[in-house]
């Protein structure tokens, strides 16, 4: 495990008890973790592997199962696959949670069909082009990549106040330490603070990320950008015209290079 890996697992550690996700009644009443357009983008998932990385605590790993598919969920925290394995057995619903570094996958872990990443997963990862040979190496020949992520672009956007954006982060950069605007940190960190530990994330341009998936001999399917309001609050009507999430989808249709 290397240095940075390490310190982010004691990080999300400290954070992980005071994270619950959606309770078990959202998804008894009928409640998805998955977006309509990822859903879309993936299709009928009944009898299809499902591979969520950096899974938290596995609600969206959840709504697969919920819908037939057969579910991995890895996290580099163990408080949070704990959480996960709760919800799933108070659901009645099959997931294997592991314990598990998404750049150092073992050997077993391999064989999907859909490796799924969401929202604040893909900063955490230091070595872009490696993970995503690594994961199209676990993926079944027609399996599909779909990486649903906040948007490069919002992550370095600050809102200063009424229709006014500053730039706060480096869109061509990659690595940072803490944040300068804490609204790009986890949610929690809001209530709870930083830990006081030293950890680092990741902003991934679009450009890298495209690079990165087809250096991995995968075919992009799809690529999306959508507004969310909410996520410049300040802006109002304004926040329609910038972009603050993404969704993109690869496929395996060829051996990996």
């Amino acid at each position: 495990m290397s240095e940075v890996v390490s310190q982010n697992r004691e990080y999300w550690e400290r954070l992980a008890p005071h994270r619950h996700g959606e309770p078990v009644e959202f998804f008894v009443n009928g409640g998805s973790a998955l977006t309509d357009d990822e859903l879309a983008a993936i299709g009928d998932l009944r009898g299809r592997r499902v591979l969520q990385l950096a899974c938290s605590v596995g609600d969206e790993a959840l709504s697969f199962a919920q819908r037939g598919a057969d579910v991995t969920a890895v996290d580099i925290a163990p408080s949070h696959l704990a959480t996960g394995r709760a919800k799933a057995e108070a659901l009645g619903v099959d997931v294997t949670f592991v314990l598990q570094d998404m750049m150092t996958l073992d050997s077993e872990i391999t064989g999907f069909d859909v490796i799924y990443i969401s929202w604040g997963g893909l900063c955490w990862v230091p070595t872009l082009t490696e993970w995503t040979r690594l994961v199209a190496d676990r993926l079944n020949p027609g399996g599909l990549l779909v990486i649903s992520e906040h948007h490069p672009l919002w992550e370095i956007l600050t809102v200063r106040g009424d229709n006014v954006l500053s730039v706060s982060g480096d869109y061509f950069g990659s690595d940072r330490d803490g944040y300068t605007d804490p609204l790009k940190a986890p949610e929690i960190t809001r209530t709870l603070g930083t830990p006081d530990v030293p950890h680092r994330s990741f902003v991934w341009s679009i450009s890298s990320v495209v690079t990165a998936v087809l250096t991995a001999g995968l075919t992009l399917r799809s690529l999306q950008e959508s507004p969310v309001t909410e996520m410049y609050p300040g802006l109002g009507e304004q926040a329609m015209s910038i972009p603050a999430t993404y969704l993109l989808t690869a496929s395996a249709d060829q051996a990996p290079v």
